[in-house]
């Protein structure tokens, strides 16, 4: 094997490597950006749980405790949850599907040994 075919070969592997990599990026990208998506969901449907226990707490003080179902912001925080929690499962679905696209595109390893350097 002459020199110019192992620096063909150093050169083919390496560029496959960057764009191998680029691709790596962009998929553990995407992944991180949906995470942070999911953050920020369970962050709103913890600030719901906050404000609904707020709430039934005013209520209770004020004698009020059984009208705490039947509460208007008690009810908007419930519906809140309710939409966040579905679109954590779309979040979810959108993280799993990325992973699996990203395990589909990796490359098959090719053991090809550069000799005679």
């Amino acid at each position: 094997m002459d020199m110019d075919q192992v620096w063909d070969k150093i050169k083919k592997g390496l560029k496959d490597g960057a764009a191998m990599s680029m691709e790596k990026i962009e998929e553990y990208t995407k992944i991180g950006k949906l995470k942070i998506e999911e953050m920020a969901a369970k962050r709103k449907i913890e600030r719901n749980f906050v404000d609904m226990g707020e709430r039934a707490f005013e209520m209770i003080v004020d004698g009020k405790g059984s009208d705490i179902p039947n509460d208007l912001t008690v009810q908007k925080a419930i519906d809140n949850v309710k939409e966040l929690r579905e679109e954590l499962i779309v979040i979810d679905e959108k993280i799993k599907a990325a992973s699996e696209e990203a395990k589909a595109s990796q490359p098959q390893q090719e053991d090809e040994e550069i000799t005679g350097v």
